[in-house]
């Protein structure tokens, strides 16, 4: 018979294997697929120690981001912020900064797809925050870096550009000092745009060029989950 400890582990390795299938390959059905097992694993644990209780509850958390992501990768935005609002409790119950972090950003991106530009940024707000409290962990920053370039977007879409470009050159900085160039690629990429609306022409090749760059590193990074 499986260990609790063994069947979180398990657990999270399947969470693991579905953020590189729904980040990297934009393979939502198998991100899908695969949250919905270990969501199952982690909803079958009952009467375990206050430690590991807590660890389950980080682990259901992160599940429940990225069931999310994946329903709203299939284009099923329904129910976002119900099942991002489960996960920031999760996770509150957990104990884990980091995955309050990540809930918060979550919840905040579902108010923003539902046209709700005021809740989405209290949440950012919390979690900007919340991050100051450790400002030497790797995950949190990262965190933080994609929230910044989600701010990025929405002031670039209120036309607000000095301003967005100021943001998401502080998250091309973050993304860069944690080595997440997935989302350097993507900060680069708003800020081409963003430089060439400001008559920046050269700043915006830049950041063309960075964001091949980052490109570049993703495609010679080893893929873990790869059969």
């Amino acid at each position: 018979m499986v260990s609790p400890e063994r069947a979180i582990f398990d657990a999270e390795e399947l969470i693991n294997q579905a953020v590189w299938r729904g980040t990297y390959e934009d393979d939502f059905k198998s991100e899908l697929t695969l949250c919905s097992e270990a969501k199952i694993i982690l909803e079958g644990l009952s009467d375990l120690d206050p430690l590991l209780e807590k660890h389950r509850r980080r682990a259901l958390s992160q599940c429940l981001l990225r069931l999310d992501h994946a329903y709203v990768g299939l284009g099923d935005h329904e129910w976002s912020i119900d099942r991002t609002t489960e996960a920031l409790t999760l996770a509150e119950t957990s104990g884990s900064t980091v995955q309050i972090a990540r809930a918060l950003f979550s919840l905040g991106n579902a108010f923003l797809k539902a046209g709700d530009t005021t809740n989405a940024e209290r949440q950012w707000v919390r979690l900007l925050l919340l991050a100051e409290e450790c400002p030497e962990d790797r995950e949190m920053q990262n965190v933080v870096g994609w929230t910044l370039v989600v701010r990025g977007h929405v002031l670039n879409e209120k036309d607000l550009y000095e301003q967005a470009a100021h943001v998401l050159e502080d998250a091309y900085t973050t993304l860069v000092d944690v080595g997440d160039y997935f989302g350097c690629a993507s900060a680069c990429d708003l800020l081409e745009e963003v430089y060439f609306k400001l008559d920046a022409p050269e700043k915006a090749e830049t950041y063309k060029s960075k964001a091949e760059e980052c490109r570049m590193r993703i495609r010679n990074q080893p893929h873990p989950y790869d059969p």
